[in-house]
């Protein structure tokens, strides 16, 4: 066990907290850009663009539909901040007039004003752009309709201000993405599906921070016509939702990607006798490779293509461990277990490349079979993943890159299993792992977001997504200090740094329950704040073993979930964008909270309990019976206990449905229902011992009802 000072990092804490409890409105950030990503090149200049009621917004002439969408959004983005409709026009006004001029790079026109402005728009890369800001006017040229919206993007993350005193900070910037391909992640396969409105949202959010795709882990995900045991345990998006929601992502410059997973992790289909013919073992999660097979896999993407538009397709194919083992164990025993993934990987790979799409594949597998990765075809292309912090990440890219194939990099967000992601150790995954992807030549980022036990909420994710976008856009490493302090002003619009201070200290819990030897996910150096732990019986010798190994940090995580849960409760008014998410934290830091009571109240009512049995035959009987008390009572542990739970319930099932379907959420719910119902029990059994104990009845020992054993204290 590592040595944990609580004292130290307490008085950090608290002095932390009450900065932040003083800052006022006018405690705000100086007026500097603060954006996320980085751009590749910015300088300041010295005087800003003030917003004034006649200022136009001009979309030089013969520019495209998706152009004139990306001025209006503009539009939107000037009205939210100043209640104003600005007009869009098609000709430049006269020199003194206040404009905001768009166009490309390429408009004759857009040059000359470039040109007089002494711009140097060389060496602009796809999805680029080229911003200036001066007192008198706004220009603003892409390198094509992606380098337009994200330098409008940039832009609004540049506007300072409410009416009548908004302005845009003064900037000259050249900037473009060092990924082409810059995605995250929704898993829909494990529990919550979010609803149609909130991936919309997912989609404008993520579009703000430049990233261009939103891939969809799928199993039995996808509505196929004809066969209603697809799906029918789960919440599913209809195909017309599907449709909607790409023409919608398109406005924003995102592409909606299938992860639908065609080899591997079929258990949810392979668990109805119709489809069991299917599995490589009875009821497993591979699918055997077999004609049969092959036949489902193909009705599944002649469906699913005329819905997904987008060039890419990832087929999965992802720790398939059972294959060889069972139908295809003669197989295996004749070509060997690698060369029979390469086998079944390329039939997966020709259905899907008949359609002209490119395949994906993940790549774990293909890994621990080195030499067969370059019999690949070169048309493929590898999302390599891993989630965990290494001295280096060569393993997962270095066979790839010999072998000549596209690689997107796949970190993680750092969230399942967790009550808060561990967002430390997520941005040395995603921000190392980037790194020597992008030195190792990839095309792009998959940051994903699993929900592995069906817990997950979608909106506490957001500080690793955001990070990533910058991983993906910029060069380098983005430093995590530098990031954070931009952070509440490019994801909440808030003029200081509280929110990301209380987010960072919320998640640090992970790591302050780690020293203690508490609890770690999948037995890597990551994670913390598990949800097993919240759900572990307090009273049982497991439970009791986590409290005993929490007792000395249980202080500091309460003191740490309660400052971020203040925090939150006090200043939601100031996020003015995104508020949303602020629950989200809010629920996390209260169920954090709970746990932390927990552990320490479990050592209050052993400690109480040691004294009623010390005293119990004594001469004064009030020491026995204040010993029961403490445990359940008017000030009882055990009711405030069982109140808690009774509240993160009610505020988990607001959050679930805010953000997604109902099928799945009775799972969730009957995990506090059930807790609730212990704390309930144990009530009823101190309240009969309390009975017992003015009837002079003998109290059972401490190990009986599941206590720790401890000795009296005076």
């Amino acid at each position: 066990m590592h040595p944990f000072n609580v004292s130290r990092y307490l008085v950090r804490l608290l002095g932390g907290l009450l900065l932040i409890g003083l800052a006022g409105p006018g405690l705000g950030l100086a007026q500097q850009p603060m954006l996320i990503p980085q751009p590749r090149e910015l300088q300041s200049r010295g005087g800003n663009f003030k917003i004034t009621s006649n200022l136009e917004i001009v979309l030089l002439p013969f520019l495209a539909d998706e152009d004139r969408a990306t001025a209006a959004s503009l539009a939107d983005e000037l009205k939210a901040v100043t209640q104003v409709d600005f007009a869009n026009v098609s000709s430049v006004p006269a020199a003194n007039a206040p404009a905001i001029v768009l166009g490309r790079l390429e408009q004759p026109s857009m040059k000359k004003l470039l040109d007089a402005r002494g711009l140097n728009t060389s060496g602009i890369g796809d999805q680029g752009y080229v911003l200036d800001v001066t007192p008198s006017r706004v220009l603003l040229a892409g390198k094509d309709a992606a380098g337009l919206f994200y330098g409008v993007q940039t832009l609004s993350q540049l506007l300072v201000g409410d009416a009548p005193s908004a302005e845009i900070l003064g900037v000259q910037i050249r900037d473009w993405p060092v990924l082409l391909y810059r995605g995250t992640q929704v898993d829909i396969a494990r529990g919550p599906v979010p609803k149609l409105d909130y991936l919309k949202y997912i989609v404008r959010t993520i579009a703000e921070f430049k990233l261009n795709q939103l891939y969809f882990y799928m199993e039995d995900s996808f509505q196929l016509s004809g066969q209603p045991l697809v799906g029918v345990l789960s919440d599913l998006l209809k195909q017309d939702d599907w449709k909607e929601l790409i023409a919608y992502a398109a406005r924003y410059h995102v592409d909606i990607i299938p992860a639908q997973n065609s080899c591997g992790h079929q258990h949810k289909l392979l668990r109805f006798e119709d489809y069991a013919n299917l599995a490589e073992t009875p009821h497993g999660h591979v699918l055997s490779p077999q004609p049969a097979s092959y036949d489902y896999v193909q009705s599944m993407y002649e469906q699913m293509i005329p819905v997904f538009p987008t060039q890419f397709y990832n087929v999965g194919c992802d720790e398939t461990w059972d294959l060889g083992r069972g139908k295809s164990a003669d197989r295996a025993q004749q070509i060997g277990i690698g060369k029979l993934y390469i086998e079944n990987l390329l039939r997966v790979h020709d259905i899907v490349r008949n359609y002209n799409k490119q395949v994906i594949f993940w790549g774990d597998i293909a890994l621990e079979y080195p030499d067969l990765i370059k019999t690949l075809p070169k048309d493929m292309v590898v999302a390599t993943w891993e989630y965990f912090v290494h001295p280096n990440y060569e393993k997962w890219l270095k066979p790839y890159a010999d072998a000549g194939m596209k690689i997107i990099v796949c970190p993680w967000v750092g969230n399942t299993n967790l009550i808060m992601p561990d967002y430390e150790q997520a941005a040395y995954n995603i921000g190392h792992f980037l790194d020597e992807g992008k030195k190792a030549g990839a095309i792009g980022m998959d940051n994903t977001v699993w929900n592995d036990d069906g817990e997950s909420l979608y909106g506490l994710n957001w500080w690793s997504i955001v990070y990533g976008s910058a991983a993906a856009w910029e060069p380098g490493i983005p430093e995590v200090a530098a990031f954070d302090r931009k952070y509440d002003w490019a994801f909440y619009r808030n003029t200081d740094h509280r929110f990301a201070e209380a987010i960072k200290q919320l998640s640090h819990i992970n790591e302050t329950l780690r020293q203690t030897d508490l609890g770690q996910v999948y037995g890597q150096d990551y994670g913390g704040t598990g949800n097993d732990l919240f759900w572990r019986d307090p009273f049982s010798s497991e439970g009791q073993a986590d409290a005993r190994r929490a007792l000395a940090a249980a202080p500091l995580v309460r003191h740490m979930a309660e400052g971020a849960y203040t925090v939150f409760a006090n200043s939601a008014q100031r996020a003015r964008r995104n508020a949303d998410t602020i629950p989200y934290l809010e629920w996390s830091a209260l169920k954090l909270d709970a746990l932390g009571m927990r552990y320490i109240y479990l050592q209050e009512m052993a400690e109480a309990y040691a004294i009623s049995l010390a005293h119990q035959n004594g001469p004064d009987r009030r020491l026995a019976s204040s010993g029961l008390g403490a445990a359940e009572g008017t000030n009882g542990r055990l009711e405030d206990l069982r109140d808690y739970t009774t509240k993160l319930r009610e505020l988990y099932e607001q959050l679930w449905l805010s953000e997604n379907y109902p099928t799945w959420l009775p799972n969730m719910l009957q995990l506090y229902d059930r807790q609730s119902q212990m704390w309930q029990a144990k009530i009823a059994q101190f309240k009969q011992l309390q009975s017992d104990s003015r009837q002079k009845e003998p109290l059972p020992p401490a190990e009986s009802l599941g206590l720790m054993t401890v000795p009296p204290t005076k």
